[in-house]
């Protein structure tokens, strides 16, 4: 027996045995390890099984927890993808819980939640349930925004002074820049201010998209009461327009300038001088980690003043290489000195009330004797100095949308929805011509198996001369 310890195959068949238990220790720490610190690694170019910053700032804050019901027959060639997307949901919380039901065995269940199709996912949370038929990360996330809210934030469109209407689907119309909002949890509708003759109650935040017929004194004595009250105010303001509002923006420290912007470097992004591309933003929770280009066709410099009881600060600014231009006469525009502002041009502002200023009246405001009580809320006014980027034709350009939706969502006091929304997934196939599709083929066919029949034909040639 001694003998048989010491013998060459004991020694060999132990050192493999010591090699294996160690080998499986190895794999049962690092399973352990995975089991209770997960991490996904998405080496896609696109980042296509990567969630959008949206998503996962949304599901890491959710208020309480969500039942979500996915309809799946077991064999379903969809249901492995939805599982996927579903596993970076449920890693980012514990407050997802997530089961399935084959529609075919319980049907009981099935005519319970009222599902008609396969593929449905029915979300429940609290009071509030809905259900998603096409169950794609864009769906998904907007879902849970619908269930984890109990009342819905109202956002108002200015209308009768030719703004961009909100039901044209027109290039120039505003329809998805509505949807957007709609999709992100908000009531939208549109305000004839010289109807009502105030701004509603229930008014979270109210946008004013390219007016193009002066503001009247009285809407803006309700615009300008709305603010000190608490309310938010999102102004784009294109360039050559009488809004009237001049006044009353510098008592909110902007003014507007008759210019547009020029920025050369815009070719670069495949625009035009006038269309100006900002790439860097900045330091605001609406621009805080937005890296997105966008672009503002027809753009009109802002400006940020002193003024008394209100926070100035500058939001966007263009490119060193940009100028504002004030001689548009059709001909080739050129930078003059002293009569054109040098870039970075200021094409944003954002205005806040002070506290202690929310229950001063405006100045020259007439004393109505209804004593005002002061707003928790801090009034706030964003200028942008042109209103075509989110229309429909630009809405969907690069950070177009997200910059105009954040926006919202901070007037709003929606910190949760201030990042990038998950994009559509496109398929990026590879267009070759004849003759390199045969070059690859006769490589793929003929070079590399050719390469490892000579490679072991020589080995075998090799060992058969020893």
């Amino acid at each position: 027996m001694k003998k048989g310890l010491k013998s060459r195959t004991t020694l060999y068949g132990t050192n493999a045995f010591v090699l294996v238990c160690v080998f499986l220790g190895v794999l049962v720490f690092i399973n352990i390890l995975a089991t209770r610190h997960k991490h996904r690694f998405d080496f896609t170019s696109s980042g296509i099984f990567t969630l959008a910053p949206q998503t996962r700032k949304i599901v890491t804050n959710l208020p309480r927890e969500i039942t979500m019901t996915a309809f799946f027959q077991s064999e379903s060639p969809t249901k492995p993808e939805f599982k996927n997307l579903m596993d970076g949901y449920l890693g980012l919380s514990d407050k997802i819980k997530l089961s399935f039901i084959d529609p075919d065995k319980n049907p009981a269940i099935v005519k319970r939640y009222g599902v008609t199709t396969y593929g449905t996912v029915a979300l429940e949370s609290g009071k509030q349930e809905t259900k998603v038929q096409n169950p794609t990360e864009e769906n998904m996330t907007n879902a849970i925004l619908k269930v984890i809210k109990d009342e819905k934030k109202k956002i108002y469109f200015l209308a009768g002074h030719g703004e961009q209407a909100l039901e044209n689907t027109e290039g120039q119309g505003y329809s998805n820049a509505k949807q957007a909002l709609e999709r992100d949890g908000f009531q939208v509708e549109t305000l004839l201010l010289l109807q009502t003759g105030k701004i509603p109650d229930d008014a979270d935040a109210l946008v004013i998209a390219g007016p193009a017929k002066p503001v009247l004194p009285k809407e803006q004595d309700a615009l300008e009461q709305f603010l000190r009250n608490g309310g938010s105010i999102l102004l784009l303001i294109d360039p050559h327009t009488e809004s009237g509002l001049d006044e009353f923006l510098a008592r909110w420290g902007i003014g507007l300038r008759e210019d547009i912007v020029i920025d050369p470097m815009s070719k670069m992004f495949g625009g035009d001088y006038a269309a100006p591309v900002v790439s860097q933003y900045m330091m605001h929770d609406i621009t805080k980690d937005f890296a997105l280009p966008t672009i503002f066709p027809v753009l009109r410099s802002v400006t940020a003043k002193q003024a008394e009881g209100v926070e100035v600060s500058e939001l966007l600014q263009t490119g060193a290489n940009s100028w504002a231009e004030t001689k548009i006469d059709g001909g080739k525009v050129k930078f003059d000195e002293g009569e054109d502002q040098k870039g970075p041009v200021t094409i944003a502002v954002v205005a806040s009330l002070k506290p202690d200023s929310a229950d001063k009246p405006k100045p020259g405001a007439e004393d109505t004797g209804e004593e005002e009580k002061p707003s928790a809320k801090k009034g706030n006014l964003v200028v942008l100095g042109d209103s075509d980027f989110a229309s429909n034709t630009y809405f969907k350009f690069s950070g177009n949308g997200d910059f105009f939706l954040n926006t919202a969502s901070w007037l709003a006091e929606e910190e949760s929805l201030i990042a990038i929304r998950p994009k559509e997934r496109k398929d990026s196939p590879i267009h070759l011509t004849s003759d390199t599709g045969a070059a690859l083929f006769f490589t793929g066919t003929v070079v590399f198996p050719g390469i490892v029949v000579l490679i072991g034909v020589r080995k075998w040639w090799t060992r058969r001369r020893l």
